[in-house]
């Protein structure tokens, strides 16, 4: 999952649900003070999707129940949707809709599911805008430490010590194939037909990079977020340390990160 789908609380559960909308691309916010012909009404989770045509607005019912939610709490939120003219709702609960509940929600668009079905719902659209586009972004400077030809690195590499150039080679053969597939994971917002696919799961992942790329990429992560941070975590060292050798970034600044 991308988060803990058992928060530890409501509110937990509220920003959980908040912080997934934003990182898929829409305009998210907790408690939120909306008109309705009677008044106002603050809802838990209020997200728009800015870059639809017609400016899709989603309200989200966050209730941390360990019981499942009774038909009463789902009439009343179809008040709340009709008043404020929202498009899409969900009530994310811990324990789903009692049946009734359940039945009554079938010809509405609100929809009753757990944090778990909501990242579920979710996950290949956060994989693309969110884990891919961020492990791309913590990969750019290692890519370009060791991607096959780069002129403005060959420059610096020529003014390096023997020790220092074969320090260089050392962190090259050790991180080369880490470096590029990270940044190459992104690849998608560049050419969107190679985009890459969200893997089926966590543990299958992580033991795929395991495989391909050595005990040294052994992650620990029991999320996605976890496993993310723990990416960009180890990019960040390899960084530096390729930073040592020639004694800062030499991508950063004047003619940094340009590969002529």
């Amino acid at each position: 999952m991308i988060d803990n789908p058992l928060p530890e609380d409501w509110r937990a559960l509220q920003n959980g649900v908040c912080r997934l909308f934003n990182e898929i691309g829409l305009n998210a916010n907790t408690e939120v003070e909306l008109s309705t012909p009677r008044g106002t009404v603050v809802v838990d989770v209020y997200a728009v999707d800015e870059g639809s045509v017609d400016k899709i607005k989603y309200i989200v019912e966050c209730k941390n129940w360990n019981a499942p939610i009774p038909q009463t709490v789902v009439h009343a939120f179809t008040t709340v949707m009709h008043e404020t003219g929202a498009n899409i709702g969900y009530i994310v609960s811990k324990a789903g809709l009692q049946s009734g509940a359940l039945r009554y929600t079938e010809n509405t668009t609100i929809t009753g599911l757990t944090y778990q079905a909501l990242q579920e719902r979710y996950f290949n659209v956060w994989w693309h805008k969110y884990f891919c586009i961020n492990a791309g972004a913590a990969a750019e400077y290692v890519n370009q430490y060791v991607e096959p030809i780069n002129t403005h690195r060959s420059r610096f590499l020529e003014k390096l010590t023997e020790d220092k150039l074969a320090r260089y080679i050392y962190l090259h053969d050790r991180y080369a194939a880490f470096g590029m597939l990270m940044w190459l994971i992104d690849i998608g917002s560049i050419v969107p037909e190679y985009a890459v696919d969200a893997p089926p799961s966590l543990e299958e992942y992580k033991a795929k990079l395991n495989n391909v790329l050595g005990d040294e990429f052994t992650f620990r992560a029991s999320t996605y977020r976890d496993l993310l941070a723990e990416i960009c975590a180890k990019l960040v060292h390899i960084e530096e340390q390729f930073n040592e050798v020639f004694g800062r970034n030499i991508f950063e600044g004047e003619g940094g990160g340009v590969n002529p």
